[in-house]
């Protein structure tokens, strides 16, 4: 009786591993080749253009992937040759990142930094979207799957928390040190509850039948996810803009040192594990599409105060942005914990009506749109830049308070777009209808 919780818990505990991960590359990609201060290693202008064409190739891949582990039928199962496959690769990768070929701005560096950021984004893809595509099958009930949401949620912010000392340990060791203390720290959380997930057996007659066209297809005519899918990658993108400007609004906004960067994931994340309760408890009483819809509104009204932090309010500069920061994880718990309850329902709906296990497809369409929308956030995010990264620059950082405000705007269009989603319908599958 107690193989299913466990089971969600191993399964929610691999997004300790991924989210450090990305947590670092997020945090500090951005600020280690194109610095406030100092050479940058990269053209400024280019970098973004790195970064949209890593994403592009992702979304290349990001279908076939989906499509494929629906068809693959091994001793395995369909997704864990790929779940393994990915797993093992995501580690080294991580630390070419860290690796260009010259101290200075150079071309090469910008090549060298495109092939392993390509590199890194393919292997995550290759691991995530048959990962995030398993949870429907070996966590097939409701309730189940909300516990496992929030588990998830939770080691995401562990890691969080993990990535978030990335700061202390780069002042004090340089970017390379600390990216092999990640890469080690990660590696456990992210093989260890390989060895324990396992597929059912005995799925061959619900192997997805179509064609990859078909299939695709059929994904894009749901309207519920439809829905569903352009608004999280709207969340995704003013997410994103936070994410990786974080080091910039602790140095350049609260003018303190990069070490500080851990005083800002620190209450963030504590405040988010306090609102985690709130939110299960909110999403059974008033039903999950209404409080992801209330946290997306909420983020939007938080999130351009970022434009306020200043000397001008009587505040230490540290408890604004502390203060900011926290708020902005409290009213944004319950669009980062709903929407894989959601698209589980989706694809649930999906195979009871036709009969079919598409999840990996719709799942890869969801991954896509994610990719796509990181790629559009990390692309813009260095022209916002532009009109001002630093204290020092006669604008001061414009570019970074305007991230805020962009970011609002978005998750205001996101609110709007989402209040078209309509539960989709139950239909069953009868294989004996004529």
């Amino acid at each position: 009786m107690q193989r299913k919780p466990k089971i969600g818990i191993l399964y929610a505990a691999i997004m300790v591993a991924s989210s450090t991960l990305w947590g670092v590359v997020n945090g500090w990609l951005l600020y280690y080749y194109l610095p406030p201060t100092g050479t940058p290693l990269v053209p400024a202008g280019l970098f973004g253009l790195v970064m949209l064409v890593s994403r592009g190739i992702n979304i290349a891949i990001t279908l076939p992937i989906g499509y494929l582990s629906d068809r693959t039928r091994t001793r395995w199962g369909r997704r864990m040759p790929y779940i393994v496959g990915g797993a093992i690769c995501l580690p080294f990768l991580f630390l070419l990142l860290w690796m260009p070929p010259h101290a200075g701005e150079s071309i090469w560096n910008l090549v060298f930094l495109a092939l392993a950021l390509i590199g890194f984004n393919v292997a995550y893809e290759i691991f995530q979207t048959p990962y995030e595509a398993l949870l429907p099958e070996i966590i097939p009930e409701e309730k189940q799957r909300v516990n496992t949401s929030a588990w998830a949620s939770g080691f995401h912010l562990a890691g969080a928390i993990l990535a978030g000392f990335a700061g202390p340990l780069i002042e004090n060791m340089g970017y390379l040190r600390t990216a092999f203390v990640f890469a080690l720290v990660s590696a456990p959380f992210l093989f260890i509850p390989l060895l324990f997930l396992r597929e059912k057996n005995g799925g061959d007659r619900f192997l997805s039948k179509t064609s990859f066209r078909e299939s695709v297809r059929s994904v894009f005519d749901s309207r519920p996810f439809r829905i569903f899918t352009i608004t999280y990658a709207l969340f995704w993108i003013a997410s994103t803009f936070v994410l990786e400007s974080l080091p910039y609004i602790v140095t350049e906004i609260c003018q303190l040192r990069e070490a500080a960067t851990v005083y800002f994931f620190l209450p963030a994340v504590l405040v988010s594990l306090i609102c985690y309760p709130l939110v299960s408890w909110a999403a059974n009483r008033f039903g999950k599409e209404r409080v992801f819809a209330a946290s997306l509104l909420a983020g939007a009204i938080v999130m351009p105060g970022l434009m306020a932090l200043g000397e001008q309010i009587p505040v230490p500069l540290i408890l604004q942005g502390v203060f900011w920061i926290s708020l902005q994880a409290a009213v944004l718990t319950g669009a980062q914990v709903l929407p894989t309850a959601i698209a589980a329902e989706i694809t649930d709906l999906d195979k009871r009506r036709t009969g079919q296990h598409r999840e990996g497809t719709f799942f890869a369409v969801w991954g896509l749109l994610d990719q796509l929308a990181a790629g559009v956030g990390s692309a813009l995010l260095p022209l916002f830049l532009l009109l001002g990264r630093s204290a020092e620059d006669p604008r001061g950082p414009l570019g970074v308070r305007l991230l805020g405000v962009a970011g609002g705007l978005l998750l205001c269009v996101s609110f709007i777009v989402f209040q078209k989603y309509e539960q989709p319908a139950e239909e069953i599958h009868n294989p004996d209808q004529k």
